[in-house]
């Protein structure tokens, strides 16, 4: 699986892309809620740290297209109530997909159930790009691993999302004013 930092910055690149005709919430609350509903599949995490099975439910149906639908319709609702219920639940949608998809494409032992609830089968990409994380045992391995991980998302998905926040400044700047005199 991807690191929260690949799928926050995955989720800025795609929420500025369908947020171009201007900020929702504001431009800072605009990438605060695109990186956080970028990491909402992961809340699968949730049950297994207070069972004390990190492991247990991860990767679990909260990473599949069904789920994806379900965070659209999530996000949809609660952008309804400010008129933007159509572009939040698609933008939500895209998110959360994007992160499933990131994660299919990360080495992991399980695979994810990528078309629940039309089919159980744990996918994994043929050729995953992206490293997986560990969480132990902990030591030198793992933090130079894990850091090695960050590195390849941050080199990958970290020049998209720059390129979005220029573009976005240059969107919403607004007309030059020359001065004459």
């Amino acid at each position: 699986m991807c690191t929260p930092i690949g799928h926050a910055l995955a989720g800025v690149t795609l929420g500025l892309a369908v947020s171009r005709r201007g900020p929702w919430l504001s431009p800072w609350r605009d990438l605060a809620f695109c990186a956080l509903v970028s990491q909402a599949p992961d809340l699968d995490f949730v049950p297994g740290l207070i069972m004390g099975m990190v492991e247990e439910y991860h990767h679990g149906i909260s990473h599949s297209v069904g789920f994806a639908l379900l965070g659209g319709l999530i996000c949809a609702a609660l952008g309804w109530r400010r008129g933007l219920g159509y572009r939040w639940g698609l933008l939500g949608a895209l998110l959360y997909l994007a992160h499933v998809l990131l994660d299919y494409t990360t080495v992991s032992p399980r695979g994810i159930p990528l078309w629940w609830p039309f089919s159980e089968a744990r996918l994994l990409a043929d050729n995953p790009f992206f490293i997986d994380v560990w969480r132990r045992p902990l030591g030198w391995s793992l933090v130079w691993h894990n850091l090695g991980a960050v590195a390849l998302e941050a080199a990958v998905l970290g020049p998209p999302a720059a390129l979005m926040l220029w573009l976005r400044r240059r969107w919403f700047r607004g007309p030059a004013v020359s001065q004459v005199g």
